[in-house]
């Protein structure tokens, strides 16, 4: 049995688990719905892991106006389950420097940061991230269309890469934008940025270590990655 069987033997090659999404423009009642439907869902299984609220963030209350409930929630979690809730926070699609929702975020203890675009305009919240290992769900084809990057080569995210942050490579809706899941958003981030294989390594395991996977499943996915990555660059040798 050769290697590939032999992992894949053990290794699902995904998994599903579930970061419920809250809708700023609905309110706090919907909101605090949404929170009471995560807690019955944790009594089920542990398939959803953690919560986020989006909606344009220039022009709706930010996630700091939800405060209360959010941290209410997430102690009420902890002392019934025994385990931290986790938030997975869209904050910084952004290009005004007076928006808060990153601050809001990194102090509320998210774990990732949906777009971060507006990251580099705050350098002590760069230190921020990279000291707390939040990872940057980058999504460049999103970025371009909604108009607040009209030339991926200038993308903010270029040089959070050159500071240490953790980045990963996401497709935002590939639903609304009909894109084949994230190879696009891999192709022109690997042309616009003048990425190399290492920096392509460094990408894909970054989405693999801050994902949602359980620490037993993350060590098996990590081992089954490293044998595909092997026989890719056998495959891309062989070609050139």
């Amino acid at each position: 049995m050769d290697m590939q069987t032999n992992i894949r033997n053990f290794v699902p090659l995904f998994q599903i688990r579930i970061i419920a999404t809250g809708l700023k423009i609905f309110g706090r009642a919907q909101i605090s719905e949404q929170l009471e439907l995560c807690d019955k869902a944790r009594s089920i299984s542990d398939m959803v892991v953690g919560y986020d609220l989006v909606c344009e963030e220039d022009y709706n209350e930010g996630i700091g106006s939800y405060l209360d409930l959010l941290m209410e929630y997430k102690d009420k979690f902890q002392k019934k389950w025994g385990e931290e809730f986790q938030f997975y926070f869209h904050a910084g699609e952004s290009t005004s420097r007076s928006n808060t929702e990153l601050y809001d975020a990194i102090l509320m203890g998210t774990k990732r940061i949906g777009h971060g675009f507006g990251l580099m305009m705050h350098p002590k919240l760069i230190e921020l991230v990279r000291k707390n290992n939040i990872c940057i769900e980058c999504c460049p084809v999103s970025n371009s269309l909604l108009g607040y990057c009209h030339d991926l080569r200038t993308h903010p995210v270029r040089s959070l890469l050159s500071h240490g942050i953790a980045v990963s490579i996401n497709p935002d809706d590939p639903g609304f934008f009909d894109t084949p899941g994230v190879t696009i958003d891999y192709v022109v981030a690997y042309l616009s940025w003048g990425l190399d294989l290492m920096d392509l390594k460094k990408l894909a395991l970054n989405s693999l270590e801050h994902s949602t996977a359980r620490e037993t499943d993350r060590a098996k996915v990590l081992q089954y990655f490293d044998h595909t990555w092997n026989k890719f660059l056998r495959y891309v040798r062989g070609r050139y």
